[in-house]
C-alpha cells in the first residue's frame, strides 16, 4: 500500500508542501497520540517492570522505549515537518516524567533533531531521499534508519546530559549508550510489528466485508 498526501480540492486551506491543513492537524492528532500512548505504556509498564529486573541501570535509559518507533516512521514519511508534529507530545510528556528522568528540557529538541538525521543518512546512503510507501524497500529504510537515528539520539542525548569529554572516557556512559539504543531498535521493531498485524487485520476485515 503507497501512502500519498493528497490536496482537498478547494474549501480548506494548505500548507506549503500542499498538504491541506485540515489533513496536517489530523496528522499532528494521530502523531501526538499514539506518542502519548507509547510513552505512556512504556513509563507505566516497561520502565516498573525494567526497574524491578533490572534495577542497576539508569532510570533515563528504556530497554524498550516504545516512542521511539512513533518517531521513526512521522520522521520517515513527513520529514523535517515531522518534527513539528512530535514536538509539542514530546514535550508535554518529558514534563510530566522529568522528575522520575531527570532529563534536560532541551532533550526533546536534540532528540528529534538527532533522529531526522539519523534517518536521512540512511536515506542519502541508500540515494533514496523521497520514498514516502510501505514497499519492500521503505522497510529496509524504516529499520535501519530506526537503528542510524537511535545511535544519533543516544549520542546527542548522552553529549547533552554529560558532556563530549565524560562521555568518551566513561565506560559506564558508554553502556548508557548502548542502552539508548537497545531501547530505541526494539521499541521500533515492536511498533513495525503492530503495523504489520494492523495492516492484515484491516485487509482481512475487508475482504469478510466484501464477501
Amino acid at each position: 500500500m503507497v501512502i500519498t498526501l493528497r490536496a482537498l480540492s478547494g474549501g480548506c486551506g494548505t500548507d506549503e508542501r500542499g498538504l491541506p491543513i485540515k489533513d496536517a492537524f489530523l496528522t499532528f492528532l494521530i502523531v501526538s497520540v499514539a506518542y502519548i500512548v507509547t510513552f505512556s505504556l512504556t513509563f507505566g509498564f516497561v520502565f516498573p517492570l525494567q526497574q524491578l529486573l533490572f534495577s542497576g541501570i539508569s532510570t533515563q535509559v528504556g530497554l524498550l522505549f516504545l516512542p521511539h518507533g512513533v518517531r521513526v516512521l512521522t520522521l520517515y514519511f513527513y520529514g523535517w515537518r515531522g518534527m513539528f508534529y512530535l514536538l509539542p507530545a514530546s514535550y508535554l510528556m518529558i514534563l510530566l516524567s522529568v522528575e522520575q528522568t531527570g532529563q534536560d528540557l532541551l532533550a526533546p529538541v536534540v532528540s528529534l533533531v538527532c533522529c531526522y538525521f539519523g534517518i536521512q543518512a540512511i536515506r542519502l546512503v541508500f540515494s533514496d531521499t523521497i520514498s514516502v510507501s510501505l514497499k519492500p524497500q521503505d522497510w529496509k529504510l524504516m529499520v535501519l534508519g530506526g537503528v542510524a537515528a537511535s545511535i544519533f539520539n543516544a549520542l546527542g542525548l548522552a553529549l547533552l546530559d554529560h558532556g563530549q569529554d565524560s562521555v568518551v572516557s566513561n565506560f559506564t556512559r558508554l553502556f548508557e549508550v548502548l542502552g539508548y539504543v537497545t531501547g530505541d531498535v526494539l521499541g521500533l521493531v515492536i511498533c513495525l510489528l503492530f503495523m504489520v498485524y494492523f495492516f492484515r487485520m484491516v485487509r482481512h476485515l475487508k475482504l469478510m466485508s466484501d464477501n
